[in-house]
């Protein structure tokens, strides 16, 4: 059996240091008009035995100093926020059961690199995209920059689920920011994409964007597949990919971008 999500987002914590940008992303990407404030969920690994994975644990340990930190950072932005500390020997596993049973649309993850690689996107990253295969959640994995406002934002869509996702996120930031958002549309031979005649399916996503975002919304055609191309045509500080398109390209970098640079690769709903 599947749940469909009735929306909102729920984000993952494990470092405390990476907590602030992860939460704006979050509290930007939250619907205020039309979806609960984001559930923010820490798994804890130690103390618990076989038979507590996948349970609550909030009266059984005290906050985890990642879940203490998003609380406090979203109260200080006067929202509050539902937290939950649960035991996991499975955490790609519980993160996404978790997001099931909170029928959420979208779930938030920071970057988290493989013991033996530098891969942003290894370990559980990697596991929770897997898992998401197997329900209709949308997942965004933020390599952090700063919690700072964005002025403008760049996504990279097509009209696969990682590309409407894509322009979903983006929309959402952009919307709850007052940013500018500009969609390159990516380039695909066999659908013939030009700057004067895009694919069908991708004008009628641009329109719904244009009704939510109004002048704030804008779009151009990424003139090459390639990670050099996508950059030199998002020269703001978010970008926004669809983690099919970012496997191509080679995305994302093998070290967090430097200074208030910010990437968060997508993976639409399957």
């Amino acid at each position: 059996m599947t749940t469909t999500p009735k929306g909102g987002v729920m984000v993952a914590v494990a470092n405390p240091e990476g907590v602030a940008p992860l939460m704006a992303i979050a509290l930007a990407a939250a619907d205020p008009d039309s979806e609960p404030p984001p559930r923010v969920l820490a798994l804890v690994r130690e103390g618990g035995s076989a038979k507590d994975a996948g349970t609550p644990a909030a009266h059984v340990l005290p906050l985890p100093p990642a879940l203490t930190s998003a609380v406090a950072y979203a109260r200080s932005r006067g929202v509050t926020v539902e937290a939950q500390t649960m035991h996991s020997s499975a955490p790609a596993r519980d993160i996404i059961a978790a997001a099931r049973s909170a029928e959420v649309a979208w779930v938030l993850v920071g970057y988290h690199r493989a013991a033996s690689g530098s891969d942003t996107l290894g370990g559980v990253v990697r596991e929770v995209f897997a898992e998401a295969k197997k329900a209709p959640i949308k997942v965004g994995a933020f390599i952090q920059g700063t919690d700072r406002p964005f002025e403008r934002v760049f996504a990279a869509i097509d009209t696969g689920p990682d590309g409407r996702a894509a322009l979903d996120m983006g929309a959402r930031i952009a919307r709850h920011n007052r940013s500018r958002l500009r969609a390159l549309l990516i380039a695909h031979d066999e659908l013939a994409i030009s700057a004067t005649q895009p694919d069908a399916a991708l004008v009628e996503m641009m329109r719904d964007a244009r009704a939510r975002l109004g002048s704030l919304f804008r779009s151009d055609v990424l003139t090459g597949r390639s990670r050099q191309q996508l950059f030199r045509q998002s020269p703001g500080r978010l970008l926004i990919v669809g983690k099919r398109f970012a496997d191509e390209i080679g995305l994302p970098l093998d070290e967090v971008p430097d200074g208030d640079r910010c990437v968060i690769v997508v993976q639409g709903a399957h």
